[in-house]
């Protein structure tokens, strides 16, 4: 706040101001005592009969008076309240003040501009903006990036701004997320009344850090581009043994033969649609949302393939892979399938919702379903339970199964959709259809 001086209605002082002089003055009714420092002359402590005490700064800009060779009128600037802002802080933000006032800037529309050059770089204000400029065009979940951000980094985070944000900063927020994801997974359970092994619950805490470090790390990325930061202050702490956990580790996960025929049956059982698209996932090896989301815009009947558009693959490019006869028979018995008309006159989807407006969702329930069936029909033929998997483990079930039954390595990598690293991925276009065709009925051929 700046203001040209008046005259009011005060006693005046001037002495040395000192915590303990301080805590005497008192003003009197109706009246405000305004205290002048002997240090710094210019400095003042107003304190009101109500006992409130506010520091500021009188002075002169240097060329702001008549023709411009002159000092300008006696302004004064607030400096904050007492004790919050402590004698030895008020006194150098005096001295900044008239240091600024001396060379010809105005110390109080410097700190407005300042200010706002602050709030455009605030978290919170970035956050915003790397979702809609940045996220939003290219991330397709970039719902989910939006969430972590609100639910586990901006309540802390809120009014730092990005270039003041440091490699302990980062690992303090971390920790923090960690206990909260660990929390928030507790009280999942409390509300289900299920309750889970404490692993579960260090896994989930675990998981959501990785999450948002991902995240931090492509935000920041983002920013160095846009020239808001020069440094990234999560990448810049991988080589810290306290955030060596924090870093994405590659599961290792593979169900066997045996544990995925016992999926698949589990599976078999639950039928459409869910059921379904785990067979779907097992036979192709794709992505589960590949799968959910097939329809009959991806699906060519007369070649009986699937192309996945670059907006709905991950690497943002084109992927065919062709149908072995299992998979072929599945999408021809799906409700779905036989319910299409003749000639179709708009998109279906394989696997839509009742509603069928929209592809199936719910999956942590529909896995609760499906490990539910596998439990059931495990206990009746005394089968130890199935080791911890998770639905992407089968993709790389798929693969491993692949190379054992003696598949090379590239067209099972092909089958996935994988590019081609270095310098072949630029000079080999051939599509491998014929490959990857003789790759899936191969497989297919294990489940007929």
């Amino acid at each position: 706040m700046e203001a040209i001086t008046t005259a009011v209605e005060h006693d005046a002082k001037r002495d040395t101001i000192t915590d303990k002089a301080i805590a005497k003055l008192k003003a009197e009714p109706g009246k405000r005592l305004e205290w002048a420092d002997t240090v710094v002359p210019q400095l003042r402590l107003r304190v009101s009969d109500k006992g409130a005490k506010h520091w500021s700064v009188i002075y002169r800009v240097s060329g702001a008076g008549d023709g411009g060779l002159k000092k300008g009128p006696m302004r004064r600037m607030s400096l904050g309240d007492y004790p919050r802002v402590t004698i030895a802080k008020a006194r150098d933000a005096a001295r900044d003040a008239l240091d600024l006032a001396e060379k010809g800037f105005n110390p109080a529309v410097q700190r407005k501009t300042e200010a706002v050059a602050r709030n455009t770089r605030t978290f919170e204000t970035i956050v915003e903006r790397f979702i809609d400029e940045y996220a939003k065009l290219e991330q397709k979940e970039w719902k989910s990036t939006k969430a972590y951000f609100d639910n586990y980094v901006l309540p802390h985070w809120t009014g730092k701004v990005i270039d003041e944000i440091r490699r302990s900063d980062v690992s303090a927020l971390l920790t923090k997320v960690r206990a909260e994801g660990i929390e928030r997974a507790r009280e999942r359970a409390r509300k289900a009344k299920k309750p889970r092994p404490e692993e579960k619950y260090e896994l989930s805490g675990l998981s959501a850090a990785r999450e948002v470090r991902k995240r931090l790390r492509t935000l920041f990325f983002w920013a160095i581009e846009e020239e808001l930061i020069l440094v990234n202050p999560v990448v810049s702490i991988k080589t810290k043994k306290t955030q060596k956990a924090f870093a994405y580790t590659a599961r290792r996960r593979a169900l066997s033969m045996d544990e995925l025929r016992r999926v698949w049956r589990a599976a078999d059982e639950i039928g459409y649609r869910y059921g379904r698209v785990i067979q779907l996932l097992i036979l192709t090896g794709q992505r589960l949302s590949e799968i959910a989301n097939l329809n009959t815009d991806w699906l060519d009947r007369d070649k009986w393939t699937v192309t996945v558009p670059p907006l709905h693959y991950k690497t943002n490019i084109k992927h065919t892979f062709p149908l072995s006869a299992p998979a072929r028979q599945i999408i021809e018995a799906l409700p779905s399938y036989q319910a299409l008309p003749k000639k179709l006159d708009k998109t279906y989807l394989l696997f839509p919702t009742d509603k069928g407006d929209s592809a199936i969702s719910g999956f942590s329930k529909c896995r609760e379903q499906l490990d539910a069936k596998i439990a059931e029909l495990d206990e009746k033929e005394g089968l130890t339970p199935l080791e911890e998997w998770q639905v992407r483990d089968i993709r790389r079930s798929v693969k491993t199964e692949m190379s054992r039954l003696g598949i090379p390595h590239l067209h099972s990598e092909q089958v996935l959709g994988h590019v081609l690293p270095g310098i072949g991925g630029v000079y080999d276009v051939h599509d491998y259809m014929p490959e990857k065709k003789a790759a899936l009925d191969l497989w297919g051929e294990q489940w007929a």
